[in-house]
């Protein structure tokens, strides 16, 4: 979702509050990561390499798809000439698949390392998605073209 959301910020550049409002969703994937390099040196009594966390999943998987499954190049792609508020309402979608997936996932885990994961990582989606929601409705709110 980085990559998405600082590309997302380029292309919202013109609007400050649009900008703004990727540009923090992006540092907060940033967040994101760091906290899952913590989790991952705390349990396994491991440091991550540089590559963390992509060099541990398929190659396939590494770096064209966003939370949810979408493909990068596709959701860039839709979200160009849309307004700000249209994409917003794709990244809640995202993210929430995200939220739902860590949750299900910390209620079928066994192991207690494994469950504090996805208890922790479903806690910041749902950060992520407050600060999303009161955007969207914020937004919604105001007359169009006022961003």
């Amino acid at each position: 979702m980085k990559r998405f959301y600082s590309q997302i910020t380029n292309t919202f550049r013109a609007s400050r509050t649009a900008a703004r409002l990727f540009g923090r969703l992006s540092t907060a994937e940033e967040h994101h990561k760091s906290e899952l390099v913590r989790l991952y040196t705390s349990i396994s009594g491991k440091e991550a390499d540089p590559g963390f966390p992509y060099s541990l999943v398929s190659e396939s998987s590494r770096d064209g798809f966003l939370e949810g499954g979408v493909a990068l190049k596709d959701a860039l792609d839709w979200a160009e000439g849309k307004e700000v508020i249209e994409v917003l309402e794709l990244c809640i979608a995202l993210e929430t698949t995200a939220y739902d997936r860590y949750l299900i996932m910390a209620d079928h885990v066994e192991d207690p390392g494994s469950k504090r994961v996805f208890n922790i990582l479903s806690s910041e989606e749902k950060r992520h998605l407050r600060s999303m929601t009161e955007q969207f409705d914020t937004m919604r709110k105001r007359p169009a073209g006022n961003s």
